[in-house]
């Protein structure tokens, strides 16, 4: 009988630990490896308009513009730097 009895006591205790760490511990990193929306804003290519000028003008001073081409090259889906006058392309907006 009591054995039992502490068998029962080790089971809820485990039980209780368990639940412990997928709520306390789990829970916050599923929430925290939710990706963040980014957001873009839409431009219509104009003449004299390069992917590098609109690079530039989201990059932080003292930033690697390149890197901002390398963004915006993705998130458009091209292939080259060449820009159309007409396009539209998107350019993330900084919080």
């Amino acid at each position: 009988m009591q054995t039992s009895r502490r068998k029962r006591i080790g089971v809820a205790l485990l039980c209780a630990v368990l639940t412990w760490f997928v709520v306390g511990v789990m829970m916050p990193l599923r929430a925290d490896s939710a990706p963040r929306a980014m957001e873009v804003v839409s431009y219509t290519v104009r003449p004299g308009d390069t992917l590098w000028s609109y690079a530039q003008s989201i990059t932080p001073q003292g930033g690697d513009v390149s890197q901002r081409v390398d963004e915006l090259m993705r998130l458009n889906d091209l292939e080259s730097t060449a820009l159309q006058v007409g396009q539209r392309i998107v350019v993330p907006v900084d919080d």
